[in-house]
C-alpha cells in the first residue's frame, strides 16, 4: 500500500480530514454551496484512489501561506513534522500551496541568499521542502504549480495574472526551480494549462475538484 500525505491550504482542507485544531474551508456549509457531498469528492482523494493509495495525513490549513513565522505557515516545524500517522510515514507527499502567497503579494526573493528567510516565498518554500525531507527522508515529494481558475457564474471573469504586484508565473517558476534544486518532482499544472471551476475565484466546486484531480493525475502519470 502506498501512503500519500497532502501539504495544502484551504483548497485541500475539508472537515473531518485534517489534524485537530486545523481550520478548514470546506465545512458542511461550504461543502453544500460547492455541491461537495463526500470526502471522496476532493481532488486529493480522487488522485489517491486513482493510484490505488491511501491517505496518511491531510495537512491542509485554511488560509495558510507557505511563507510566515506562524505555527501554521507551510514552512513551519509544526506543519512539516505532521505528515505521518502514528508509525505510518508517507511514501509520497503532494505539496499544493502558493495561491495564498500570490494573493497576499508575498515577496518572492531573499535579500540575502545565504539566509533562508521564511517571510519570502523562495525562502519559505525552500525551508518547507528541506524540513519535509529531513523528517521523512524516504518519501517522494511532488510539488504542484498553482493552477488557474474560472468562475462558474461569471462567464467573462478572468483569472488575475498579477494579483498583488507579482505575476503568478513568478511563483510557479520559483516552485519549479526549488523542486529541481532539492531533488523533488513537479506536477506542472500551470504548464498543462489546467483551469478549474470556482464560485469565488479560488476554491474548487465539485466540478473544480474533478478538474484539478484530472490535472494532478495527468502530471503524476508522467512521474509515477
Amino acid at each position: 500500500m502506498v501512503y500519500f500525505s497532502i501539504m495544502g491550504d484551504s483548497i485541500s482542507s475539508i472537515v473531518g480530514t485534517v489534524p485537530e485544531g486545523y481550520r478548514v474551508h470546506y465545512d458542511y456549509e461550504n461543502m453544500q454551496k460547492n455541491a461537495i457531498r463526500y470526502i471522496s469528492d476532493s481532488w486529493w482523494a480522487k488522485v489517491i484512489t486513482h493510484f490505488g493509495g491511501r491517505i496518511c495525513v491531510n495537512n491542509s490549513y485554511a488560509g495558510s501561506c507557505v511563507a510566515g513565522k506562524h505555527p501554521f505557515s507551510g514552512n513551519s516545524d509544526k506543519r512539516t513534522g505532521l505528515l505521518h500517522n502514528g508509525n505510518v510515514a508517507p511514501d509520497i507527499v503532494l505539496v499544493y500551496m502558493g495561491i495564498k502567497d500570490f494573493g497576499r503579494g508575498v515577496p518572492i526573493e531573499n535579500k540575502n541568499p545565504f539566509w533562508k528567510n521564511p517571510l519570502s516565498f523562495e525562502g519559505a518554500y525552500s525551508l518547507m521542502l528541506k524540513r519535509i525531507r529531513n523528517n521523512y527522508p524516504d518519501c517522494r515529494i511532488i510539488c504542484g504549480t498553482v493552477a488557474r481558475t474560472y468562475h462558474a457564474k461569471i462567464p467573462n471573469w478572468q483569472f488575475p495574472e498579477d494579483f498583488a504586484g507579482t505575476p503568478l508565473e513568478d511563483y510557479n517558476q520559483c516552485i519549479r526551480f526549488l523542486a529541481q534544486k532539492q531533488k523533488c518532482r513537479v506536477a506542472d499544472l500551470s504548464a498543462k494549462k489546467i483551469y478549474y471551476e470556482t464560485l469565488d475565484g479560488t476554491h474548487p466546486t465539485l466540478i473544480g475538484h474533478e478538474e484539478l484531480a484530472r490535472g494532478w493525475i495527468s502530471c503524476l502519470t508522467d512521474i509515477l
